[in-house]
């Protein structure tokens, strides 16, 4: 029964001293330090797996752009320079968000107490990688930019060029044009058959023997081209050239036309020595 009484008295005292030391301001500050201390952990573990979220994913966009890299400059070569443009544009705008995540990143870390010199480290890293991008980027965007100007120039070129074909072949349809009307005007012969008192009468001649050579009245005459006209009718019984035709370059043939009326034809045999002389063919007609 004593034994069990002392017992009794021991356990009592431990409960009450026990109870004396969870009341004390020791216990309490104790208790408050370790829940600061486990918010803390929990912000630091937070932190870290936010830096770590921001620096997987700039490392992600970073893959995503090397593997575009090669695409885009293969794509140079091509003709796809609209598509490019897009691309780039894209590209930059990835990398824009890029550094405004880095620059956030750097600000948290300067604040921060604690050592994050590793971290530092894969930022510094990680920006200059960025800059090596945004450089090749920027040269990209830069030669688009020159083979723009290299077009723009060309194109440039070739309206002037063709402004200047454009003229050349206006001056050559002009030449030509001259050209063909100097050679049917060099070919333009006239010819004229009627009686004697007819052509006295229009001034074509003065005699049977004596044409006009000088100030022959053209109008009187009809044209034609000789390298076209072989022959010539005309409705007479009789005819006479009385204009300076070389001999032996043609013939004076008699005939009758469909109405049953006698007619005289000129054949010329010789079309170049016919006209060589002149190119106004007087006969005189019956």
């Amino acid at each position: 029964m004593k034994k069990t009484l002392t017992i009794l008295s021991v356990a009592l005292v431990a409960l009450l001293l026990s109870s004396c030391v969870e009341s004390s301001k020791k216990y309490k500050a104790l208790l408050a330090e370790k829940e600061a201390l486990a918010v803390e952990n929990q912000n630091i573990e937070n932190e870290f797996n936010a830096t770590m979220g921001i620096l997987n994913e700039v490392e992600n966009n970073l893959q995503a752009i090397r593997d575009a890299e090669s695409i885009l400059v293969v794509k140079q070569e091509g003709n796809d320079r609209d598509q490019i443009v897009a691309e780039l544009i894209q590209v930059k705008e990835v990398m824009a968000v890029n550094h405004a995540r880095l620059d956030s990143l750097n600000e948290v870390l300067a604040k921060s107490n604690r050592n994050n010199a590793n971290l530092r480290a894969q930022v510094k890293k990680l920006q200059a990688q960025i800059a090596e991008k945004e450089e090749m980027i920027n040269n990209l965007q830069a030669q688009i930019a020159e083979k723009d100007g290299q077009i723009a120039n060309l194109n440039t070129e070739v309206a002037n060029l063709n402004t200047n074909l454009n003229n050349a072949n206006n001056e050559i349809a002009n030449l030509n044009e001259n050209l063909t009307s100097q050679i049917n005007e060099l070919n333009t012969v006239y010819y004229i058959g009627a009686t004697k008192k007819e052509l006295k009468a229009q001034g074509v001649i003065l005699t049977p023997k004596k044409v006009l050579v000088d100030g022959v009245p053209s109008e009187a005459f009809t044209a034609a081209d000789k390298r076209q006209v072989n022959s010539i009718e005309f409705v007479a019984k009789g005819a006479k050239v009385i204009s300076n035709h070389p001999t032996g370059t043609y013939n004076l043939v008699k005939g009758t036309n469909a109405e049953g009326k006698k007619i005289m034809t000129l054949e010329i045999t010789d079309p170049e020595a016919f006209w060589s002389v002149t190119k106004y063919l007087v006969v005189l007609t019956k």
